[in-house]
């Protein structure tokens, strides 16, 4: 997994002129666990879905929803917008692309284990 993640960043690194951002909308806040240790909060991948955008201010960029509902605390679903670089999209398919084939070869393992 860091093989990839290393992979991206580089490829990311290159030519970095406007940031890429991920945007949370404000009503996730209530649902994230003040309490310590936490691991935070943990949100079903409801769907995923991408546009392009060519603005005179940002560029061209990519932005992609994905859409997360809640499955404790609060109810409904979210969006959860990320807005990136022409670069930064094509480096996240290519490790995303990357991942798939390599978890086509992976043979089975157990995921939990009890003690």
């Amino acid at each position: 997994m860091a093989r990839y993640i290393g992979l991206m960043s580089k490829a990311v690194a290159r030519e970095l002129k406007l940031v890429n951002n991920m945007i949370f909308p404000p009503e996730l806040r209530d649902a994230i666990p003040s309490h310590r240790p936490t691991a935070g909060r943990c949100l079903k991948l409801e769907s995923v879905d991408a546009q392009a955008a060519h603005t005179v201010e940002w560029g061209r960029r990519v932005q992609v929803k994905l859409r997360v509902c809640e499955t404790g605390k609060l109810s409904g679903s979210f969006d959860v917008w990320v807005d990136m670089q022409l670069d930064a999209a094509r480096a996240l398919a290519g490790l995303i692309n990357g991942a798939a084939g390599h978890a086509e070869k992976l043979a089975p393992v157990k995921a939990w284990t009890t003690m």
